[in-house]
Order: structure tokens, then sequence, then C-alpha cells
């Protein structure tokens, strides 16, 4: 018994084998305390068993024995899936109807066996067992009694039965807040939360956890700040469960840093980390996943698919492959793998870091592929240049009955712009709403719309956004007709796009700054000068896990200076001629004279050739897009540096090898 007050579960166990073992008799106090250390365990086979030890000796004479059977049948049914034994606890409850058996804790019991079951029918019947026996006003049949109805999905008779109740204790009310809760009655359960306090209730920890729910579904932060000053001040917030709780009530509500202040209160081992992930993740703050994980590593803490999937996610940046290389090492190393969500986020994490190939390696041996691995995969090969592999992919997809989402429409519509297929983009769009159930959207429309303009179909391009485009005041729309006039150089289009941007925001800098060169080149010098101009810009790479990054504005060390200098040299050496003839792609850039290094990727690349060792990729990532100038001075450089030179801007990726761009100069 003592080992069971002190919920040494497995000692109690083991003892008691022993004690069967050597003397084969035990008495009917030894039998329920091993009954209740079966409950907290969950273990049916051996509550079977000792069942039938229950039976032999005839103890199912006695009421205490049989009530401690019945719970523990009850718990193990709540807990496990053992369907073949739902009906036991009856079984149980018929034989105890001709003892002399406490009443109220069996028909609490057995209360709690019907709500397990979702059984209102039976629920009822006990309900009326329990106004003749005259013990309805038992403060546990009265809390069984409304869990009963709130997990059968009545929460009016449990407010019913509650108000029957002469002043309700802390147990009752209780009940009362949680099934309010999880019927999603959350601002009633609030109120009834306010009411509890008001008549000077004590809370515990299962009232704690239902209105914290509710604070959460609300989306009630000043509230659950409120309750977290009640937690502090009622010593709770030591319990594990309420603490991760308001983990998760922070995380949710966008307080992601106040979360991750309460896992101090908790041992590594029983934070949930999942959450703080997610939380991490929704506030785009990398470097914490990464460090969490870290944390992770050394507790050994438990991982979800989702959240496996969220930490390769978290690396998807050219600048942070080596974390997602060392991630993705933990996370084989502890065969969290082979789930395919994982697998999605591991292919996503080299898509986002511009290894393109070992996407695809990732992809091809996975052994079982979902949906979104293959819409991921699809997505990657368009992204990175490759419209026709994307396009085998989407058929292979389609025969092997995969679904097909708004995603991969979005991705197969854009690779069929790269490759110039208007027709079959345009009969797509046509037909996804009925062929796939997807109804098209801004995204969509988007797509076919860049086909359209690249392929310089400009009439039908008209007709296509007024007969066909739904919201016209969408910037996705004149955003993608102003960046398809860019690839193209249409200065008419460009215009007509960036007016119409600027009528939906005229506080967009970026068209404005835009506009104001298309109105140079148009020779209208005073409305030119009325536009605003951008802030600078930066380009960020790692080297040796530290991320360095070039500012516009700000100069760079002599060594780099030095070196964009030597560069400079060995290409006009070499015959490079400068091409400036990119007026709509250099919109974000300022002027500089030279050869076209001046701008924030030369920097960063000519610090990673500096800093890395020979034939390694140099990885740059660029806020804004990149620059005609700096585009083709990138060809021609991977001509002669002897590795690959990969930027990815706000636009697409740019792989640079032997004086060719995956872009294929459409950007």
């Amino acid at each position: 018994m003592g080992y069971v007050h002190n919920f040494y579960y497995f000692e109690a166990l083991r003892n008691f084998r022993v004690l069967m073992h050597d003397i084969c008799y035990c008495d009917d106090f030894t039998i329920t305390s091993i009954l209740k250390a079966i409950s907290s365990l969950h273990d049916m086979g051996y509550g079977r068993q000792v069942h039938g030890y229950i039976v032999r000796t005839g103890l199912a004479s006695n009421s205490y024995v049989m009530c401690s059977l019945l719970d523990m049948y009850i718990e193990c049914i709540e807990h496990e899936s053992w369907e073949q034994w739902e009906k036991v606890p009856l079984k149980v409850y018929a034989g105890l109807e001709r003892g002399e058996a406490n009443e109220c804790i069996i028909i609490a019991s057995m209360l709690k066996w019907c709500s397990l079951l979702s059984n209102l029918d039976a629920g009822k019947v006990f309900h009326s067992l329990a106004n003749k026996l005259a013990v309805d006003s038992d403060p546990y049949v009265i809390s069984a009694l409304i869990d009963m109805y709130s997990k059968c999905g009545v929460p009016e008779a449990a407010l019913r039965v509650f108000e029957r109740v002469e002043n309700p204790g802390t147990v009752t009310w209780s009940a009362l807040i949680s099934g309010l809760s999880w019927n999603g009655w959350f601002v009633e359960a609030l109120t009834c939360f306010n009411k509890m306090q008001l008549n000077g209730i004590e809370a515990n920890e299962f009232t704690l956890i239902s209105v914290i729910l509710a604070c959460v579904a609300l989306g009630d932060i000043r509230k659950g700040r409120e309750l977290h000053c009640k937690i502090l001040k009622t010593c709770y917030e030591s319990n594990v469960s309420i603490v991760n709780m308001l983990i998760n009530l922070y995380s949710e509500l966008s307080d992601h840093q106040q979360a991750l202040k309460l896992c101090s209160l908790v041992s590594d081992a029983e934070i949930s980390w999942n959450l703080l992930i997610q939380a991490s993740l929704k506030a785009n703050d990398y470097e914490m996943i990464h460090k969490l994980l870290g944390r992770i590593q050394s507790c050994f803490g438990y991982l979800e698919p989702i959240s496996v999937c969220d930490i390769f996610r978290s690396c998807s940046s050219p600048v942070l492959l080596n974390m997602g290389m060392q991630a993705q090492a933990y996370m084989t190393k502890r065969g969290l793998l082979s789930h395919p969500t994982s697998g999605n986020g591991l292919i996503q994490m080299y898509s986002g870091c511009g290894k393109i190939a070992e996407a695809d390696l990732v992809f091809e041996s996975m052994p079982e592929k979902s949906s979104p691995c293959w819409t991921s995969i699809i997505s990657a090969k368009v992204e990175h240049g490759h419209p026709s592999e994307a396009l085998a992919l989407f058929n292979k997809m389609r025969r092997r009955n995969k679904l097909v989402d708004s995603s991969t429409l979005k991705s197969i519509l854009k690779a069929c712009s790269q490759m110039g297929r208007v027709d079959e983009a345009r009969s797509l769009l046509m037909s996804m709403e009925v062929v796939y159930g997807v109804k098209p959207s801004e995204e969509h429309y988007s797509c076919v719309i860049e086909a359209f303009t690249r392929a310089g179909m400009l009439e039908e391009l008209e007709n296509f956004i007024n007969e066909v485009v739904v919201d016209k005041n969408d910037t996705k729309i004149w955003n993608t007709l102003l960046s398809s006039a860019r690839v193209i150089g249409n200065m008419d289009i460009a215009k007509f796009a960036l007016e119409k941007l600027l009528e939906i925001d005229p506080n967009d800098c970026f068209a404005n700054l835009m506009l104001g060169k298309v109105l140079v080149m148009f020779g209208k010098w005073k409305d030119a000068s009325k536009m605003k101009t951008l802030g600078p810009n930066s380009s960020c790479i790692e080297v040796q896990n530290k991320i360095f990054e070039f500012v516009s504005d700000q100069k760079p060390s002599e060594e780099v200076l030095h070196k964009l200098g030597e560069i400079e040299r060995e290409m006009e050496e070499l015959g490079y001629v400068e091409d400036r003839n990119h007026l709509l792609h250099d919109a974000e850039e300022g002027e500089y004279d030279g050869a076209g290094l001046g701008h924030t990727e030369m920097k960063a690349i000519a610090f990673g050739l500096l800093s890395l060792p020979h034939r390694t990729p140099v990885r740059v990532i660029k806020s804004v897009r990149m620059c005609g100038t700096c585009h083709h001075a990138c060809k021609f450089m991977s001509t002669f540096v002897d590795r690959e030179l990969v930027v990815k801007d706000n636009c697409t990726f740019h792989h640079f090898r032997d004086g060719k761009c995956s872009c294929r100069d459409s950007w």
C-alpha cells in the first residue's frame, strides 16, 4: 500500500508478484491497492489476471474490491482501445447490484463509463437510478452526471443538473466548466469561472486547464495573463499539466518568448517541445528553433513528425544549410525520418537551401510518398528551373491517385508558364474546379497572366484580365504582370501594372520607385521626381556556421574590396563586356560605376570566395531582386571561379554554372 500511496506503481506490481508467488494469498486491502496501481498504469492484461484471482478466492462478494475492479476496467478503457472489453463494467455492475456496495461510488463509476462510450441512453438510466437510490445529491454523483451529459453532447442538461445543486464545491464547478469547454461553450465556461471565483470557491488543476483552453479558443490573451497571475498566487506554477497548457496559451496567441520563459518551471523531459517549435516558427524565430533543437538533443525530448518538419522548414535558406544537415543527422540517428511528414520537411529544406539534387534524392528514397511530398518536389523543380521534370512528376502523381491541391496546381501552372505552354495553362485553370475540386485563386490567375505576358500574347492577356479574373484589386495580379513585363522588357505593360498597384496602395515604395524609372524612360522628368525611394538592402552568406551580412549603405572590409578589384580585373582581361540593358530589373538597386560588382550579393560572393574551401559552392541570399548587371556578371564569373554560385533573391533561385543561369534569364 505504501508504494501505491507514493505513486511507485511498478514497484508495487513487482512486490505483488513476489507475494503471490511465495504465499499465493492476499487480503482485500492489498487487492484494492494493486487494482489502483493497475488503473494508473492502464495494464488491462494484468487487471484481468487479478479479476480471475478475485473470482477464485471469493472476493467477488466484497463490495470494496468490486468497486475497485470496476474503476480499473473503466480507467483502462478510457486510456486504451479495448473495444472487446467495453461491456465488462456493465457485467461487473450487474454482480454488484446483488451486494451491499456503496451506491454513490458505483453510480459515479458507471456514469463515467457512460461518458467514455458517449452512451446517453445508459447515462439517463443511471441518472434515474441515482434519483431512486437518493444519491443524486452526492458531489461525486453530481459531477459524474455533469460530465456524462457534457461528454454526450448535451451541455444544457449538464447545466440543469448543476443548477439544482445547493452550494456546489470545487469538484462540481470544475466538472461544469470542463464540460462547457468540451462542447465549445467557451464564453459560458469563462462566465462560470468568474462566478466560481466570486463565490470564493478555489479552483483545482482541472478547472484551470479548462479555463486556459477556453482562453486559447477565444484568443483572449488578456484573460490568459490574468489567469496566469492567479496560478502563481495559488502555487500551481509547478504543476506540469498547467505549465504546458500555459505554454500552449502563449504559443497559440503569439507570445512565444513568454512560453519559453515558462520552460524553466518544469524539467526538459516534461516540456511540450512541439508547442514551442510551432510557436517559434509562427513568429519566424528560426534561431530559437535551433536553440530548442540543442536542448531536445540533450534531453532526448519527444518530437512529433510535424515538429520534425517544422525544424527542417526553419533551415530552408542557403545560409542555414549546415544547420539543416546537422538536424537531418540527428533525426536520422533517432529514426524520425520514416514518417512522410518528416521527409516532406526535408525536401522543403534542401529545396530552400538551393540543393535540388539532394531534395530529389530524399524524395526518391522515401518508402512512402504522401501527396504533400509530391507537391513539395514538384514545387522545388519549378522553383529551380526544371519545369519539364515538374510536369513529368505531376503525371506520375495523378497515375498514383495522389491528392492534387491548390499548391500543386499553382506549381504546374507556373511550369506551363516557364515552358510557354499558354493553352495548357489556360485549360488547366478552367478545369481545375471540376476535375480537382479546387477553386481558382488569385495565385492561379497570376500564373496564367505570367504565361500570357511571357508569350507576348497581350491582346489575349487583356481579355483574360477583363473577363476571367475575379478580384482586380488584388496586388498579386498586378505584381505578377509587372514581373512578367520586367522579364520581356515591356515598358508599357510595366507602367500599366505600376499604376494599378499605386491605385491600390499609393504608399507602395517599390512601385513608386519603379514607376519613377519608367517615367524617366518616357521623358516625364517632373512626374518621376515625385516618386518615393527605397531604403538599403542586404545579402547574407554562411561561413563556418556563422552568418555574415552585407548592407548596401555599408562599406565592406579591405579584404573584400581587394577581392572585388581582383575579380573585376580578371573579368576585363577575359573580355567581359558590361550589359546595362536592364532598367526594369535594376529598380531595387542604386547606381554603381564599374563592372557591376558593387552590389551586396557581389560583396557576399567575394567574401565567400575568400573564406570557403576551393570548389565549395558559394550560396548567398539577397533581400531584393537581383539586378540585371550583377546577374550578367555572375554568369561570366561562373566560367572561371571553378565553383557554383547560388543566389536566392526575393523572386527565385539563380544557379550560375558554366556561364548560364538556371532561371534562363527570366526572373
